[in-house]
């Protein structure tokens, strides 16, 4: 008889993203000598309605200011949401022009790096892609279309990072407690993408090996809810349940960037509460954000961005030509 697997990838699905605006942000700085470059940083969530998932975005944004300007060339430091929040992505982007900004490093403040969020909305909306049956569907859904005249970079997303498995170690940790987790199980919850689906479960399997690798925990399984799943925590309900036929308790972990009530409470809490061995489960209502290490990533991204921008000769470099139909 061989050994039985205890790794469980349910086909549930569940994921979290987060935006938010930072107005006042930017930084005034003295005119610029002759052929300086001048850089400008756009820092861009996803939005939400709850105030406290916007607070702990302004709250990362406020902390990373000093530390990005105090790098070499960079002029202002700003924060845009995708939606549910302000200040939004055109408006920035037009404030970058009026500040004579060179070039644009965008850090999207992402979970996932391949999502709809970062390839459609996020390329689209800062001008670095221009596809008219994309902008028009973009048009029609609310959202400004600008063309900055800045030259556009963007830096990866966390989970390109050993940050976001990091912080998933530290909150399973917390959650252990002085247990050794030899009888216990792991279950991660996103928020999912109906487009991306494949690669969102590509992330989690691999935060899940990680955790095999760095914990005793043998049983480690996922569910995305949020909007794919219309908020249901069905999905998290059934995960719980089959994780509990083989280890005698289950961690539940949002893998979600920050707060938001519909997620944690409406959504993951009242699955948990509707588990009948709900005694079972271990869960807190948190998230990646705060955290120190991703700060830190921001401003590591930061660094390497403007250091490719100062390496390429800044402005010297002719920006890119941009192809789009006349009707754009």
């Amino acid at each position: 008889m061989g050994k039985i697997r205890k790794t469980i990838w349910p086909s549930i699905a569940l994921l979290v993203l987060g935006a938010t605006g930072l107005a006042g942000c930017e930084a005034k700085s003295p005119p610029a000598a002759q052929g300086e470059v001048r850089i400008g940083v756009l820092l861009v969530a996803n939005g939400s309605k709850s105030l406290t998932w916007v607070g702990m975005i302004r709250d990362l944004a406020e902390a990373v200011k000093e530390p990005v300007l105090a790098e070499p060339g960079i002029k202002s430091v700003r924060l845009a949401f995708i939606e549910e929040a302000s200040p939004d992505i055109a408006s920035e982007m037009k404030a970058f022009d009026t500040d004579n900004i060179d070039e644009v490093i965008v850090v999207p403040l992402f979970i996932a790096q391949e999502s709809t969020r970062m390839n459609v909305h996020l390329q689209f909306l800062t001008g670095m892609r221009s596809e008219a049956k994309t902008i028009k569907q973009l048009q029609n859904e609310g959202f400004e279309i600008y063309y900055p005249r800045a030259r556009v970079a963007m830096t990866p997303a966390l989970n390109q990072s050993e940050v976001l498995k990091k912080n998933v170690l530290r909150r399973i940790e917390a959650l252990r407690g002085d247990d050794s987790g030899e009888d216990m199980a792991v279950l991660l919850v996103g928020y999912g993408d109906q487009v991306f689906g494949q690669q969102m479960e590509e992330m989690m399997e691999g935060i899940g090996r990680y955790l095999k690798i760095k914990t005793e925990i043998d049983t480690v399984a996922y569910a995305f809810c949020g909007n794919l799943t219309d908020y249901s925590g069905a999905p998290v309900v059934e995960a719980i349940n089959e994780v509990l036929e083989l280890e005698r308790e289950v961690l539940v972990v949002p893998v979600l960037l920050g707060v938001d009530e519909m997620m944690q409470r409406n959504t993951i809490q009242a699955a948990v509460n509707a588990v009948e061995t709900s005694s079972k489960v271990r869960y807190e209502q948190d998230a990646v954000l705060p955290d120190a290490r991703v700060n830190e990533w921001v401003l590591e991204k930061v660094r390497e961005a403007a250091q490719r921008i100062q390496d390429a000769g800044g402005k010297t470099v002719p920006a890119p030509t941009r192809f789009c139909e006349p009707d754009c």
